[in-house]
C-alpha cells in the first residue's frame, strides 16, 4: 500500500517532557486513521510535525513528495480582517467562489457569508473553519478535535460534510487520507478505517483496531465500541 508519510525514528521534547522518543508510524495514502488517547499524551504534536510546523529534535518525519495537506487545529485560526466567504476564498484558486457557496451551503453558514469572523458563534467559527480546510483539498486532512463543541444534529451535519462526496463532485481535490484526533468513540466508528490507541508520553501505539468496512450490526457496533472504551480505560490507567 502507497504511504503517504513516514515516521522514522522521531523524538520530540519540550523541556524535560519527552513527547516522542525513536517514534515510527506508516501512514496510509487512503483511508481515515483516527488516534484516541488520554490528553497530553501526544496526538496534537504528532499531527504538528506532519504539518511542518514543529520539527523533531531527532529522527524523520516526512510528507511524501508533491503530496499537499490541510489542517483544522484545537483553535479556529480564521483571518480576522476576512468575511466567511473570504476566509474560504483565501484557499481556493481564482474563479472558484462556486465552491466557497457550496461549502457554506452545506456547513450551514449561506447566511453568515458576509460575516466576519467577531461576528460569529463559537459554533459557526468551527465550521467555518472545517470548510476552510475541506476547501482547500489536497492529499492528507489533519482534524484534532474538529467537531468538539458542535451540538448532536450539526456535528453530524458537518460529518457528512468532510466525509461525504458531493462537494468534490463539483470539481476540487479530495483528500486521500484523513488523520482525526477524537475521545468521542461513536465519532471513531463512524468515519474510521482503523483505530489507533495511545498512550503516553513519550507516545506509544497500545492497540490498532481495524473497523469493518461494512454495515455493523446495533450488537457488532456496541461489541467494538465496548472493546475500544476497555481500551482507553487502560491506556488512561497506566498514565
Amino acid at each position: 500500500m502507497e504511504h503517504i508519510a513516514a515516521f522514522d525514528k522521531a523524538s520530540k521534547r519540550y523541556g524535560d517532557k519527552v513527547v516522542l522518543e525513536d517514534f515510527s508510524f506508516l501512514l496510509p495514502g487512503n483511508g481515515t486513521i483516527v488516534l484516541m488517547g488520554p490528553s497530553g499524551c501526544g496526538k496534537t504534536t504528532l499531527l504538528r510535525l506532519l504539518a511542518g510546523l514543529e520539527q523533531p529534535d531527532s529522527g524523520q518525519v516526512a510528507l511524501a513528495q508533491g503530496k499537499r495537506l490541510s489542517m483544522v487545529f484545537q483553535e479556529d485560526r480564521l483571518l480576522e480582517v476576512l468575511t466567511a466567504r473570504e476566509n474560504i476564498l483565501a484557499v481556493l484558486p481564482p474563479e472558484s467562489a462556486s465552491i466557497a457557496d457550496r461549502c457554506l451551503e452545506q456547513c450551514g453558514l449561506t447566511e453568515e457569508a458576509n460575516l466576519y469572523p467577531g461576528e460569529m458563534s463559537g459554533g459557526m467559527k468551527r465550521r467555518l473553519a472545517i470548510a476552510r480546510a475541506v476547501a482547500f483539498g489536497g492529499d492528507l486532512l489533519l482534524l484534532d478535535e474538529p467537531f468538539k463543541g458542535l451540538d448532536m444534529d450539526t456535528r453530524r451535519r458537518i460529518i457528512a460534510f468532510v466525509f461525504g462526496t458531493p462537494l468534490w463532485e463539483a470539481g476540487s481535490d479530495r483528500p486521500r487520507a484523513t488523520l482525526l484526533v477524537t475521545h468521542d468513540a461513536e465519532e471513531a466508528l463512524d468515519v474510521a478505517r482503523r483505530i489507533l490507541v495511545l498512550d503516553g508520553p513519550p507516545l506509544t501505539i497500545r492497540e490498532s483496531l481495524e473497523v469493518p468496512q461494512k454495515e455493523l450490526s446495533a450488537g457488532e457496533r456496541q461489541e467494538l465500541k465496548n472493546r475500544l472504551i476497555r481500551h482507553i480505560t487502560n491506556s488512561r490507567e497506566n498514565i
